[in-house]
């Protein structure tokens, strides 16, 4: 048997000769990797990825590198083929393996470890770099470590880093670094965890945050608290309620250390409904507290804003009974409803006058109140021997008839006087010297004369039917004097008459009056009634202090 299987392998040789074919394999396997981003071109076929290509037995491969994308550049190859040239050549005398090795022209290496709060390796945590086409990305081992080739370095320096793991919070890591290879120091990812809260009486209790799931780091602390309406009340937390905290108060605090589910439990009371109605041009209305529902037994206070045009009137509920009072204070035993009524602003007008007259309004009203921006025309109307002087208060005018809006309460003031004059001058005696306390009289006027003899004799009343008016003077000792002035309505007359002593007190008062009537006999008669009687006033005047005399 041994010599049958060598006289085989002999003729085999043999047969292999004759024919110049070999024995072996006649095909090799080239196996391509490209570190980085690059293009590799075999026998002029261009590769940017790893390859496997197939090549016969002794067939010869060049290899030559191109920096196609910016910012990569070559840097060796490694493996079965070595060196930096940009052309290399490779014989296929077997299977062969090699690495063409680009790396970022601005770029770190970096390696690291990833644990958890307990320093605890965690594996599978995705740790990228960069963007675009020259992001980077590595996976943690079971030992939390990972190592980033071409990490690219900005211009400004700073190194991004980003960690991402499922059940941790995303963390983000900034360095600054020239080009260089470092390692950092560990990363810290904390765990997240779930709080939901909920809240059976969402509609009418409610809580901060509102009802929802809530992601949040490990050992973070949140601060929930609940507050109710008025229909409601706060009876206590349920469900995982740290062991620190008081279920009963409105707000705890929730330390994140696994997930959570919470609950705000309410009780309900007995409730009534507020409704209440207004004219939102006209004014609005403010309830104390707030809600159309509230719990039995609240004190409801409400008030009113008119607009700027508009007054309260008055509040009105559902049996139709009327409050005046601008305010209402009540406590909520049953459903109720109030009406606010506001009405268009308005404004009293007062009307005094001194004198003799009167006055016609338009509009005309008995009780002198209008609403706001009504126009209102006042004529004056003296009586028989009165002159209108002017309007004063809230209206100034001299003339008779005055137009006005009414924007405000307003007090108006219509004066009438009897025709006057004013005089005004100095009492001396023969000496030319002044006299103290000489009783001027005109008119329905008196006054006496000061220290020095000067006197003002205001606003005497004119005689009716005369252009004239008499000025009586006396002192005792001294003789009656009357002086006979032109007058007209609210002239000033200056005045500068002398006493004597020489003459008989009496004579004198009753040739004054002789004067006065225009009568030459010793019997004077006088018609008091007489409205039209000359220096009538003065008449009567002078009549009242004979007796001075």
């Amino acid at each position: 048997m041994y010599k049958m299987n060598l006289w085989k392998t002999i003729t085999t040789l043999l047969i292999c000769m004759l024919f110049f074919i070999g024995c072996s394999d006649d095909e090799y396997t080239l196996h391509l990797t490209i570190d980085g981003k690059g293009r590799i071109s075999l026998n002029n076929k261009d590769f940017d990825t790893s390859a496997t290509v197939v090549y016969e037995d002794n067939e010869v491969v060049t290899v030559r590198y191109s920096n196609t994308y910016d910012e990569w550049e070559f840097e060796k190859y490694t493996g079965d083929l070595t060196g930096t040239s940009s052309s290399k050549s490779l014989t296929m005398t077997s299977d062969k393996h090699f690495t063409a090795i680009f790396s970022l022209v601005n770029s770190v290496s970096i390696n690291g470890k990833v644990y958890d709060s307990n320093s605890v390796a965690i594996q599978n945590v995705t740790v990228t770099s960069g963007s675009g086409t020259n992001q980077v990305t590595a996976i943690t081992n079971l030992y939390g470590a990972y190592s980033m080739n071409n990490v690219p370095v900005p211009s400004n320096k700073r190194v991004y880093l980003k960690f991402i793991k499922n059940g941790f919070a995303d963390q983000s890591y900034y360095f600054d670094k020239e080009k260089s290879d470092m390692s950092l120091e560990n990363i810290i990812l904390l765990r997240e965890y779930n709080l939901e809260i909920q809240n059976n009486f969402y509609n009418s209790g409610s809580t901060a945050p509102i009802p929802g799931i809530y992601t949040l780091t490990e050992n973070s602390v949140k601060v929930v608290s609940a507050s109710h309406s008025n229909s409601l009340t706060f009876d206590k937390w349920s469900g995982d309620i740290p062991s620190s905290e008081n279920a009963l108060s409105n707000s705890i605090s929730i330390t994140m250390d696994m997930n959570r589910t919470i609950s705000a439990d309410f009780l309900q009371f007995t409730s009534y409904s507020i409704q209440l109605n207004w004219n939102s041009n006209h004014g609005t209305v403010a309830q104390i507290p707030e809600g159309d529902i509230l719990v039995e037994g609240s004190d409801i206070y409400l008030s009113n804003n008119p607009e700027e045009d508009y007054v309260f009137s008055h509040w009105l509920d559902s049996q139709g009974q009327l409050f005046d009072t601008e305010t209402l204070n009540f406590s909520l035993n049953e459903n109720v409803e109030y009406t606010c009524v506001f009405i268009e602003k308005s404004y009293r007008l007062t009307l005094e006058k001194s004198g003799e007259g009167s006055y016609r309004i338009d509009p005309v009203s008995d009780t002198l109140v209008f609403l706001k921006d009504t126009q209102i025309i006042l004529t004056a109307i003296p009586a028989s021997g009165w002159i209108f002087r002017r309007w004063d208060g809230s209206v100034r005018s001299s003339n008779q008839k005055v137009s006005f809006v009414m924007d405000a309460n307003k007090t108006v003031f219509l004066v009438f006087e009897q025709p006057n004059a004013t005089f005004m001058g100095q009492v001396t005696d023969g000496n030319n010297d002044g006299l103290e306390n000489v009783k001027v009289m005109g008119g329905n006027q008196s006054t006496l004369t000061d220290e020095n003899g000067f006197f003002l004799l205001d606003k005497a009343s004119l005689p009716n039917n005369s252009d004239t008016m008499t000025i009586l003077f006396a002192k005792h000792g001294y003789c009656l004097h009357s002086e006979i002035c032109s007058v007209y309505d609210q002239i000033q007359v200056n005045v500068f008459p002398q006493l004597s002593k020489t003459c008989l007190m009496l004579e004198s008062i009753i040739q004054t009056l002789k004067i006065l009537s225009g009568q030459t006999s010793d019997v004077l008669a006088f018609d008091i009634d007489a409205n039209n009687q000359p220096n009538l006033s003065e008449v009567l005047f002078m009549m009242q202090h004979v007796a001075d005399y």
